[in-house]
């Protein structure tokens, strides 16, 4: 029995013994042999390798960052000026569609106006037309006027002589 036992506590301290490059999995002796090997520096230098590269990736992120937000900040000033061009020419359009209902406005009250001029030139050339083509004494209008003028002629000359016999 004091053979067996020899052969357990030489294996347990033979497994316990058991070397690996991870300090967290070598026990005392895989500690030792990590140290004198390099294994231990070598790790260091990776890791300090590895945190140098996320260093030059966050520089090289925290300037992209800075790079977007200046573009997100120009974009914004464009899209406010945009915005402010907008609100213009929706105050304009406004405008001027309050101008076009009062020109239709205007341009309907003219069409009437126009209408009823046409009507009343209608009837004026009517009417004309009637007291051209009347009689008074059975005699037309034109012809009676036409008397008229030459009876007015007839009266100024003998106004005429009238004036020159009394000088």
């Amino acid at each position: 029995m004091k053979k067996l036992s020899y052969l357990t506590v030489s294996a347990l301290l033979l497994g316990a013994c058991a070397t690996s490059d991870n300090p967290r999995e070598g026990g005392f002796f895989g500690g030792v042999q990590g140290i004198n090997s390099g294994e231990y520096d070598k790790r260091i230098q990776e890791r300090e390798e590895s945190l140098q590269r996320l260093n030059a990736i966050k520089q090289e992120l925290g300037t992209e960052q800075a790079q977007l937000s200046s573009e997100r900040q120009r974009k914004q000033a464009r899209l406010d000026g945009l915005r402010q061009q907008l609100s213009q020419l929706d105050r304009e359009t406004a405008q001027l569609s309050r101008q076009l209902d009062q020109k239709r406005s205007q341009l309907a009250g003219e069409r009437e106006k126009t209408a009823r001029l046409k009507q009343d030139l209608a009837q004026l050339r009517q009417d004309i037309a009637s007291l051209e083509g009347k009689r008074v004494g059975g005699r037309p209008v034109a012809e009676l006027e036409a008397e008229r003028d030459r009876l007015e002629q007839e009266y100024r000359q003998l106004l005429d002589l009238y004036l020159e016999l009394g000088q």
